[in-house]
């Protein structure tokens, strides 16, 4: 998990870790009752995905108690009456499950696939991450067979299609949203509509068929050709990048630092706290 937790490749799952968690019915309404992401939905990936990645590599597992401790609040009720909150472990390791398994997604889209030891290593050490979070370990799975028998039970009995998630993936493309940080709001306004097309389009490719088939999305076979094809160039790049530019910060610094790899050791940069909304981050 130290290297594989922070590959360039995973920020092409952004979209299929929102979307997953999403369609689980407590997230999606928690992020109607409680959350900024329909005014701004980058602004929630780029708050909270550096201090989900540098909980992997903090040893104190201080980081992971204090996002943890960000959701006490977040709670409500589903349309059917009954009672959610961010902190039920079940709701909280599905979102951590997503995060374990989009790091052997990645490899098996965009890169080389793992062997079925390699998956198995990543989800034990996905538990230890877990552990930082100081939560239940009722609901915890420590082999890749059981993550994947988890996914499809979810598939067939939780997930759903929901407000959240067609935003996400319909009302996005026809809707402007607030401009990532970083792009001018003139250069987005140009640029929205064919950038929030090819996102939602890449992550409706990495999304399996059940998931397609939950929320009603087409797919076809000229899609996945094309999505194949893309997939092929960015296997191809990675291979002649040179390895230290593999890698996120901070899992490149520590990994210089502790020679895993080579490359010009700097400082990580300092996680500034974030106070999220909707739940789990």
């Amino acid at each position: 998990m130290w290297k594989w937790g922070s590959d360039k490749r995973l920020q092409l799952l952004r979209g299929y870790t929102g979307v997953l968690q999403n369609m689980h019915p407590a997230i999606g309404q928690s992020l109607l009752d409680h959350s900024k992401f329909f005014e701004e939905p980058f602004a929630r990936l780029e708050r909270s995905t550096p201090q989900i990645i540098m909980s992997i590599y903090d040893k104190n597992g201080e980081l992971g108690k204090q996002i943890r401790d960000y959701h006490v609040d977040i709670k409500g009720k589903l349309r059917d009456g009954e009672r959610y909150h961010s902190l039920n472990p079940e709701t909280y390791w599905w979102a951590h499950a997503t995060f374990v398994y989009r790091v052997i997604l990645a490899q098996e889209l965009f890169g080389t696939p793992f062997t079925h030891e390699e998956k198995d290593q990543i989800v034990r050490e996905g538990v230890t991450w877990w552990d930082m979070y100081g939560l239940s370990e009722r609901p915890v799975i420590d082999n890749y067979d059981d993550l994947i028998a988890y996914i499809d039970e979810m598939e067939d009995t939780v997930l759903e299609r929901n407000e959240t998630v067609d935003f996400a993936l319909r009302t996005a493309r026809v809707e402007p949203v607030k401009a990532p940080d970083g792009v001018p709001e003139a250069v987005w306004k140009v640029i929205w509509k064919p950038a929030m097309n090819s996102l939602i389009w890449l992550t409706i490719g990495t999304l399996n068929d059940k998931e397609r088939e939950i929320l009603d999305l087409e797919w076809t076979k000229k899609d996945q050709r094309r999505f194949n094809r893309i997939a092929n160039v960015i296997r191809k790049v990675f291979t002649i990048l040179p390895e230290d530019k593999r890698y996120m910060e901070p899992g490149r610094s520590l990994m210089i630092k502790n020679g895993m790899i080579r490359g010009k050791y700097k400082e990580p940069k300092k996680i500034e706290p974030y106070k999220p909304s909707g739940c789990p981050v």
